[in-house]
């Protein structure tokens, strides 16, 4: 090589660092673009719905309610407080039903039991080590309400 085809440290550098701030934006550029296409990951939007005043429960007794969907939820007291259900058994989706006198919830499918906690103890669900879904209860001790947190799944909200 002669001295006029030579390229000079400066020139070598700033070739060099030009690529490099090229490859950088196209980068930046290829993350951004991935970023765009691929969905977030966000919280469900939730509603409080209202479950009834405190004094309407009674120890031991549960009450039905249904959510935004129409699935229903099991509300209990008991002396600890209050707890909240699916009432579809996690087996075959069977409803489960509260038996006061027996303090257990029954699934009469394949009699599936489940103990006052929603934790299955005998039938399918328990050799499967299934437990009745849990709902998000509030309850509101200063205004004597109680409420149930369900998911917000309306018009124009996706499932």
């Amino acid at each position: 090589m002669d001295e006029d085809t030579k390229m000079s440290r400066r020139e070598w550098l700033a070739a060099a660092f030009s690529g490099l701030s090229v490859l950088a934006a196209y980068g930046v550029l290829a993350a951004e673009g991935f970023l765009f296409l691929v969905p977030k990951k966000t919280k469900p939007k939730t509603r409080l719905l209202f479950a009834g005043q405190i004094e309407q429960y009674k120890i031991g007794q549960v009450q039905k309610f249904f959510d935004l969907q129409g699935g229903e939820i099991l509300v209990k007291r008991s002396k600890e407080g209050f707890k909240a259900f699916s009432s579809t058994c996690p087996h075959l989706g069977c409803k489960v039903k509260w038996e006061p006198d027996q303090n257990r919830f029954l699934c009469p499918c394949h009699m599936g039991l489940f103990d006052p906690e929603g934790k299955a103890y005998a039938g399918p669900p328990a050799d499967a080590g299934q437990s009745l879904a849990p709902v998000a209860i509030k309850v509101d001790e200063a205004g004597g309400v109680v409420y149930i947190e369900v998911e917000d799944k309306g018009p124009g909200r996706k499932a």
